[in-house]
């Protein structure tokens, strides 16, 4: 997943009427994900899949890149809604906890016991331990952005001996290069970017875990299924892959699901419920990372 150095959200209150034209204003506008939330709390039953909650106002709220000029944007929307904009506000979200403590002064960081990234410029703090080596120089997937390290925790807590992982939407191959050295048997890294399976090539062959991942650029072909699916990828890809990631996986198969604000959750859970089971949600600063059971 590409890990710029900021998010920005613009925040949209309207009525439930106009909850859908926000929405789409919000995405037209280049907004990476949206999430609608409730304006007042009030109670409301989980929704059926492919419904929208009805609310009487909600709160649409789009994530930009932080490059994203918002004052435009800002303009065009309350133009476009008119008297059924209750209010608009945008904010900065950072990438906060773990890029301080990585880009503060290049130390390396533990995900788990026994497991560490570690700049490649660096000693091991142990050398006996798991140390997934990158440069924190990179444009992405060093780790730092909390959705990465939720991912990280998370293939550190599967017993990964012998099984089979996808890393869908790999990036650097950060993911991928954790599951082989936990275990996997064997990793396949997908992305649509070529520069991305460049970087995983790369990275993979700094691991010494080069021979256990297969570097796939687009979408994969045929019909493979894997022990273990994990996408650190945004809210809109993910809703429109649930039946994907379920065809990629073999009965009881895991799958973790990251690259969502935690104001998403019940977004994503109310695809991804439908059609998985034991569905566990773990949050980091903003984020939230989905895991469920085939």
């Amino acid at each position: 997943m590409d890990e710029p150095s900021g998010y920005q959200l613009l925040r949209v209150a309207v009525a439930a009427q106009a909850a859908e034209l926000a929405e789409d204003l919000l995405l037209f506008a280049g907004a990476l994900s949206c999430s609608l939330t409730d304006a007042a709390d009030t109670p409301l039953l989980e929704p059926e899949p492919g419904q929208t909650p009805l609310w009487p106002e909600l709160i649409i709220t789009g994530m930009f890149d932080e490059k994203t000029d918002l004052r435009p944007v800002s303009a065009q929307v309350s133009t476009a809604l008119g008297d059924q904009l209750h209010s608009i506000e945008t904010s900065p979200l950072q990438n906060q906890q773990w890029e301080r403590v990585w880009m503060a002064d290049f130390a390396p960081l533990q995900v788990a016991d026994g497991f560490w990234i570690v700049p490649s410029f660096a000693e091991p703090p142990d050398p006996a331990a798991i140390n997934l080596s990158i440069d924190p120089g990179l444009a992405f997937g060093s780790g730092t952005h909390a959705t990465t390290m939720l991912c990280l925790q998370w293939l550190a807590r599967q017993d990964l001996q012998d099984k089979s992982v996808l890393d869908y939407g790999c990036g650097s191959g950060i993911l991928a290069i954790a599951a082989a050295l936990l275990g996997a048997r064997e990793v396949v890294a997908l992305d649509i970017d070529p520069q991305a399976c460049l970087s995983t090539i790369d990275n993979a062959e700094r691991n010494g875990v080069r021979s256990r991942i297969s570097v796939v650029e687009g979408e994969m072909e045929g019909s493979r299924s894997f022990d273990i699916v994990v996408a650190n990828i945004l809210l809109i890809p993910l809703l429109d892959r649930a039946d994907k990631f379920a065809g990629l996986l073999q009965d009881g198969g895991r799958l973790a699901l990251s690259g969502v604000l935690g104001e998403q959750a019940t977004q994503l859970r109310t695809v991804y419920d439908a059609r998985f089971a034991q569905s566990e949600i773990v949050r980091l600063d903003d984020w939230l990372l989905y895991s469920a059971v085939h």
